[in-house]
């Protein structure tokens, strides 16, 4: 049995995302830096490049030769911080706008610069298509009225002032 997908709207974003250099704080990889290279939001982990590695057993397919092979492992994410760019050393972040709107993450904390912490190069696996093609409907229909709202209720004879509507309306239990 799976586990419960549950929505919740409260959750905070992160503030390490992919591409991120990362300072581990705790476990085998103490002290050491890194750059994220996966995220996982289900399972609150990061995968750090370098670090934190495992040997892994594969068993021989048809496709693949069998072994032992050396993957990086999981790292939770409570265990990771930020790398102010400016002092080099792990701090909080928080979310503040640009006089022109623009969001960035500042570097905060007792050893903190106060710094603006770039966001990384994002790169899409698969580019977005870019062309544009035809508009669907002409600017005339889009303008059109086509519904006007009744000014009252329409009122059936003999049923007071409320009116019946639906299968009561149609004549047959009169």
């Amino acid at each position: 049995m799976g586990k419960r997908q549950v929505f919740n709207k409260w959750k905070m974003p992160w503030r390490v995302i992919k591409g991120d250099t990362v300072y581990i704080r705790t476990g085998v990889e103490k002290t050491k830096t890194g750059v994220v290279a996966q995220v996982d939001r289900n399972s609150n982990s990061v995968i750090v490049e370098g670090l934190n590695l495992k040997k892994k057993h594969v068993k021989k397919t048809d496709e693949q030769p069998g072994g032992i092979y050396i993957v990086e492992g999981k790292i939770h994410y409570s265990n990771v911080s930020l790398v102010d760019p400016e002092t080099g050393r792990p701090c909080r972040t928080s979310f503040r706008y640009l006089e022109d709107g623009t969001k960035v993450r500042v570097a905060q904390g007792r050893k903190a610069s106060g710094s603006i912490v770039p966001f990384p190069q994002f790169e899409r696996k698969k580019p977005r298509a870019a062309v544009v093609g035809p508009k669907c409907t002409p600017e005339g229909e889009v303008n059109k009225v086509t519904y006007t709202p009744a000014r009252g209720l329409a009122v059936a004879a003999g049923t007071g002032a409320r009116g019946v509507r639906g299968f009561a309306a149609s004549g047959v239990f009169r």
